[in-house]
């Protein structure tokens, strides 16, 4: 079982290398006009390859924003369509990340790595959790994948983990499709 795990480890970083080696060889690919592209190549099956990609994107750690931004581009007249998916994808996503962590121990890295600082946010997290990640989910500036593996490898409660995300990516996807409304 172990050997699973590190194999799992190894795996997960690696796609997470990948993600940032294309990121930096090739910026452009991962901007909102070439995510909108590339959905709309599959035009017979806009939604569902909307969906899919919104839902594994987490899985290497990519910020969901350009994927709500290209949806606003993708269907403009589809906006509760856009959040829906996009607000899915996110649940889905968060709920993987929460449960790997778990299955992967990410607790021991974490607190090998810097056990005091962890020893501090960790208790800190367990104190107001929800709040810590309603906030951390909503600041558009910090991954909220991170906050994910986090809260799952201290095994923070996971229907308050998961209300807390949805609340705080709800405002800010709402945030998004409100400012996009206006340039129309």
């Amino acid at each position: 079982m172990k050997n699973i795990k590190f194999y799992l480890r190894i795996l997960w970083i690696a796609l997470i290398l990948l993600g940032l080696v294309l990121f930096f060889l090739n910026p452009s690919y991962f901007s909102k006009e070439s995510i909108s592209l590339f959905v709309a190549r599959y035009s017979k099956h806009l939604l569902l390859t909307y969906f899919i990609i919104s839902s594994l994107r987490g899985l290497i750690l990519l910020p969901s924003t350009p994927f709500v931004l290209a949806g606003i581009l993708l269907f403009p007249t589809a906006l509760l369509s856009v959040y829906f998916i996009s607000i899915t994808g996110i649940l889905l996503t968060s709920t993987l990340l929460y449960f790997s962590s778990l299955y992967l121990d990410f607790s021991q890295l974490f607190s090998e790595k810097q056990r005091e600082k962890s020893k501090k946010f960790t208790k800190r997290l367990k104190k107001n959790g929800f709040l810590m990640v309603l906030g951390w989910s909503f600041f558009p500036l910090v991954p909220t994948d991170l906050i994910c593996f986090i809260a799952g490898s201290i095994r923070m409660k996971f229907l308050p983990y998961l209300m807390a995300i949805f609340i705080g990516e709800s405002i800010l996807i709402g945030v998004y499709l409100g400012l996009s409304t206006l340039s129309y």
